[in-house]
């Protein structure tokens, strides 16, 4: 009758609905009762909804993070954490951290490619896009696997497969060097494209250390360039005795 519940009554009405199940006949009706809604109803609740996320005493409100594009870490979490590693943000926990699918580094995605990435997970996208989270255009188009595609029998035998390292031991060894070139000493944001992890001593020739973490160092794309045209280091050599030392 327009009267406000008491929040004793409220918590009553809620306990009461917990492990409640409508009925298929009951779902069906609210579905239809849904779908036959008038533009004049659709627009007075679209009009609510916006007053609600601007009310920051509403309840419903969360600090504007729909406005800013902001995953929330309690709706999308139980979501991502069986294949990504994600974490509470420090200054704000409601917010979802993630780890960058190339460089590791922490970050706060947006909350339309967080829904994208479910989405891709749940096989609504084609197998070619399973749109992962970068933190930076860089890294993205650095990383081995965007957008690439396996080859075929037939094509890999005239085609040349990337020598990339595992993507953990990547991101250990920039962590390690602090996200900089240890040649040229540029870090990650001063570059204008993403940094790279090199073997020193090429996988070729040494399988068993490929996965050292004493065997890698950080390099940014123009100074891996200049690295394996030194003799014996180039791309089809794969193999590196450690001249860069010298350069």
């Amino acid at each position: 009758m327009g009267k406000k519940l008491s929040e004793y009554h409220k918590r009553r009405i809620s306990e009461g609905r917990k492990g409640m199940k409508f009925s298929e006949e009951h779902c069906k009706k609210i579905s239809e009762a849904v779908k036959n809604r008038s533009d004049d109803i659709k627009k007075r609740i679209g009009e609510t909804l916006k007053n609600i996320y601007k009310n920051k005493k509403h309840p419903w409100y969360k600090g504007g993070v729909k406005k800013k594009n902001i995953p929330l870490y309690d709706t999308y979490a139980s979501q991502i954490s069986f294949c990504e590693k994600i974490r509470r943000n420090e200054q704000d926990l409601n917010i979802l951290e993630v780890k960058c699918t190339y460089c590791g580094k922490w970050f706060i995605p947006k909350q339309s490619n967080v829904y994208n990435r479910i989405q891709a997970l749940n096989g609504n996208y084609t197998k070619s896009s399973e749109c992962r989270l970068y933190c930076s255009e860089k890294c993205k188009k650095e990383c081995p696997i965007y957008r690439k595609q396996k080859y075929s029998a037939e094509e890999s035998k005239t085609k040349y497969y990337s020598r990339e390292v595992q993507p953990e031991l990547r991101q250990i060894c920039f962590e390690r060097d602090n996200y900089t070139c240890q040649k040229c000493g540029k870090t990650q944001d001063e570059l204008e494209v993403g940094l790279h992890c090199h073997h020193i001593e090429g996988i070729r020739w040494e399988p068993l250390e490929s996965a050292d973490l004493d065997n890698v160092i950080t390099f940014c794309k123009k100074c891996h360039k200049e690295i394996h045209k030194l003799p014996d280091c180039g791309y089809n050599d794969m193999k590196c005795k450690g001249e860069y030392h010298e350069i």
